[in-house]
């Protein structure tokens, strides 16, 4: 099957405009303030950014994405942090991250879950429940029915965010949160600066 974020690789021969060339200060600041147990699966990861942070806190971190360019770039900035055995980046579609054969504590996803329609949505839930962990969390950050226009990605309202994460989920917390961009790039709204509205939502695998 495939999935919108296999028709993402060109995007990286450039800068996207969701590639900030550091993590999201909205992770940074959950994970600053906040200790979960890892190891961490940084799904939809870019050029590894928020991975590359999560290494530097202490997780054991796998990135993954369906981008080869994007994968080849992250695995790139590795070799030149301080995160040596702590973070590895991977190609793998969303849809299908069974195929890892791992489980983790944390499953972040920082700008994905919004570019899926109904049906790869759940299946997408799916995908994410057979490798994250009884009690593991799956964090996301996703565009917001809160940003005015319709320009962009799908706006997400706190209701879809509740009703996909149904049986065997418990959604913790959703928050609004800000999704910080490249403004001057193709594809953003020229009135907005460098940051649109998001949902930061903690949701918990449930036990048995």
């Amino acid at each position: 099957m495939s999935s919108p974020e296999d028709g993402f690789d060109d995007a990286y021969t450039g800068t996207p405009p969701w590639d900030i060339g550091r993590p999201q200060s909205a992770v940074r600041s959950l994970f600053e303030t906040q200790s979960f147990e890892g190891p961490i699966l940084d799904i939809g990861c870019g050029t590894g950014e928020n991975a590359l942070f999560l290494a530097a806190q202490g997780y054991s971190v796998l990135g993954v994405d369906a981008s080869p360019r994007a994968i080849e770039k992250a695995r790139a900035k590795a070799q030149t942090r301080d995160v040596a055995g702590q973070v590895r980046f991977q190609i793998q579609d969303a849809l299908s991250l069974d195929e890892l054969g791992e489980t983790f504590g944390v499953a972040l996803d920082c700008g994905l879950f919004h570019v899926f329609d109904d049906e790869n949505r759940r299946t997408y839930v799916e995908s994410v429940g057979s490798v994250v962990e009884p009690d593991g969390r799956v964090i996301i950050l996703c565009f917001s029915d809160r940003e005015p226009g319709e320009w962009g990605p799908r706006r997400i309202s706190e209701a879809e965010l509740r009703t996909t994460f149904t049986d065997g989920w418990v959604v913790e917390t959703i928050e609004p949160a800000q999704f910080e961009v490249n403004a001057d790039q193709e594809g953003i709204d020229p009135s907005n600066d460098d940051s649109v509205e998001a949902w930061l939502a903690i949701v918990r695998r449930a036990a048995g």
